[in-house]
């Protein structure tokens, strides 16, 4: 019964943490955020300005996703930077030509959300839930057919994910 009522009660500040709304660009670039974000695992540390770009892009492929489908968006990157094929900097990733709506439309400048900013962090931390994916796309909302043809490996809400 203690246990229980120990889950509840992590389940219930899990909830409150999880939809908490994002505080505006201007508090988040006057808070105590660290100027460096490192991760062993990775053998990686991205800048303030790396990181926040990686939260931004989350944020704006991913917002109104799980926490598990926003840090899959945030893998992603971190995939194609292991990836020969693609660029080796989180920035280059993220800006390659015709990658990435939310650059081509402009909503990756809207500020990240606490939940995006977290998956940032879980995502540079070595979580992967695609299991070392490349692409994904919502197929609801997808222009383009060119990934059609290469194989599907997972869905995280929305999206779906290939390698």
């Amino acid at each position: 019964m203690r246990i229980k009522k120990i889950i509840a009660g992590f389940l219930l500040s899990l909830a409150v943490f999880v939809t908490t709304p994002a505080p505006p660009i201007e508090a988040l670039e006057n808070a105590n955020i660290k100027t460096h974000y490192s991760s062993p695992s990775r053998g990686l540390t991205l800048s303030r300005e790396e990181f926040i770009l990686l939260a931004k892009l989350i944020h704006a492929e991913a917002r109104g996703e799980s926490l598990a489908g926003q840090i899959a968006v945030g893998a992603v990157i971190f995939n194609r930077m292991e990836d020969p094929r693609f660029p080796k900097t989180i920035i280059k990733v993220i800006y390659e030509k015709d990658q990435f709506s939310p650059v081509a439309d402009g909503s990756i400048n809207f500020p990240p959300g606490e939940r995006a900013l977290l998956a940032a962090e879980l995502a540079l931390s070595g979580l992967d839930p695609t299991n070392g994916c490349l692409f994904f796309y919502n197929p609801a909302t997808a222009q383009s057919r060119w990934l059609d043809g290469i194989p599907r490996v997972i869905r995280i809400g929305s999206h779906v994910f290939l390698l």
